[in-house]
Order: C-alpha cells, then structure tokens, then sequence
C-alpha cells in the first residue's frame, strides 16, 4: 500500500485537501499530526503539497479505521452523523446524516461545525436560505431539517452536486426543499431570488469580492452567515461589510477560524 504522509491535520490544511483528492488519492485519514493520504501509485503532486513523504505500508482497511475513529458533532439542535453511527443521536437533536467522501463536510472542521451553530440558533421556518460554496451540501440540508421552506446549494465544483443530491436524498429531504447546482453569486445574471438568510463557508478573499452580491441575494435586515475565515484575515472581511452597509457584525473564534455573522443593509 502507498502512503502519502503530510505534516499537518484536516483543519490545518484544509484548503490542501482537494489537492491531494486531484492528484489521486483513493483516501484521506488523519493521524497523530498526520493526514495520510492513500494511492494506488506514485503521483505528481502540487507544490503546495511536496512536504510530506512516500512511504510503502503492509495492506491494512483504512477505511475501517477512519468510520472507527469518526464520532458524531453537535453543532446546536443538529447532530451531524455517519449512518453507522446514527442510533448514537440524543433525543431531540436533529440527525444530519452524512456519508463522508470526496467533498468535504462532515461537521468535524470548525467552520462547518459553526455554520451549522449559527443556522441552529435561527428560526428558519418558512425561510428561504441560500448557501454559497455548498459543497456536501451540509449547511443546505442542515438548513432544510432545521424548518426552512427551501434551501438552495450553489457550488463552481460540478463533482459535489450530485454529492451534495445524494446527501439529501439521505436525510429525507425532498429535492422540492432543497435545490443545487454548479455556480456562485455573481456568474449567474439570471439569479433574480432573493433570500431570508445566506451562509457561505468560503474563504476571506472570496467573500471581499461577493460582499456585494450577498448584500443583493438578502432581503433587507436578513442574517448573514459567513465562516471560512481565518483569524488572520478578519479585517479584510469585516471592512467589506463595512463597506457594503451591513449591520450588527459579530465575530466568533474558534482556534484559527472565524464566524462572522451580520444582517443586510436596509432597503
């Protein structure tokens, strides 16, 4: 068996991850400091990822391993859960079954876990939520179970649609409530919608340049959930609220990452 071994965690490296996926690993684990990444031979790796080291290792089920290791998150009313794992659900938490994999967001990572927190701590019933950069579709669905009326997934990476499709499909979450499709704010002038609450799990540079197409997605005075952030990059987002006439900016830290919270300018 070929192992890849790379210094650093899933959190650490997240925006690695992907990276390591294009090259052909069949799959990721983390470990003691360590995100061993899993191939069938030798690859061409990006440099941002030629860090780590080659190494040949006895045959072993890592795929058995990591669904051992993997634990249910609470993130407010939800629980999100692996299906193996579903009758570990409190009562009266909200079960978010996801089937971990290619696209990232199973809960563990911190932005994603807060997302869910922040979308938890809203009453989304009857709302229309938009979620940009959806990925697995888990603030999407999140939204969903938690009472929304309807919840769209916008992402530019066509390979998590039918992820994020299959993850609905999962949760008993009719393809009525939610909606996903390849795309972001801004590429799509035929988007005339306008939403009660938008979540983003993206970067901070990203979401500087579509502060202003979240301002014009949000109905006047709606929430916005941003996250993705790095602490290090807090002020670049906070002035593009600024300056977008957002209101009620609160900011939550969790180790290096950031949750930024604000409502739409008004009308």
């Amino acid at each position: 068996m070929l192992v890849y071994h790379l210094p650093g965690t899933f959190e650490t490296r997240e925006a690695h991850l992907d990276l390591l996926w294009e090259a052909g690993a069949t799959g990721l684990e983390e470990r003691a400091g360590l995100i061993r990444a899993y191939f069938d031979a030798r690859a061409e790796l990006d440099d941002e990822i030629a860090d780590g080291e080659w190494r040949d290792e006895a045959d072993q089920d890592w795929q058995a391993h990591f669904k051992a290791t993997l634990r249910p998150v609470r993130a407010g009313r939800v629980t999100i859960v692996p299906p193996w794992l579903l009758h570990e659900v409190e009562d009266g938490q909200v079960a978010l079954i996801i089937e971990p994999g290619m696209a990232f967001g199973t809960g563990h990572h911190a932005t994603t876990r807060m997302a869910v927190e922040a979308l938890s701590a809203l009453d989304l019933s009857g709302k229309r939520v938009m979620d940009v950069g959806t990925g697995s579709g888990v603030l999407a669905i999140a939204a969903a179970l938690l009472g929304a009326d309807h919840a769209t997934g916008l992402d530019i990476d066509p390979l998590t649609i039918p992820i994020a499709i299959e993850n609905a499909e999962i949760n008993s979450v009719p393809l009525g409530r939610v909606f996903f499709a390849e795309g972001s704010l801004g590429l799509d002038d035929e988007l005339e919608d306008v939403f009660d609450v938008l979540v983003a799990n993206l970067y901070a540079e990203l979401h500087d340049l579509l502060a202003g197409e979240y301002a014009a997605a949000l109905n006047p005075g709606a929430p916005l959930i941003l996250t993705g952030i790095l602490t290090g990059k807090l002020d670049l987002v906070r002035a593009a609220l600024d300056r977008e006439g957002f209101g009620n900016v609160t900011v939550r830290e969790d180790g290096e990452w950031v949750l930024v919270t604000a409502t739409a300018p008004q009308a």
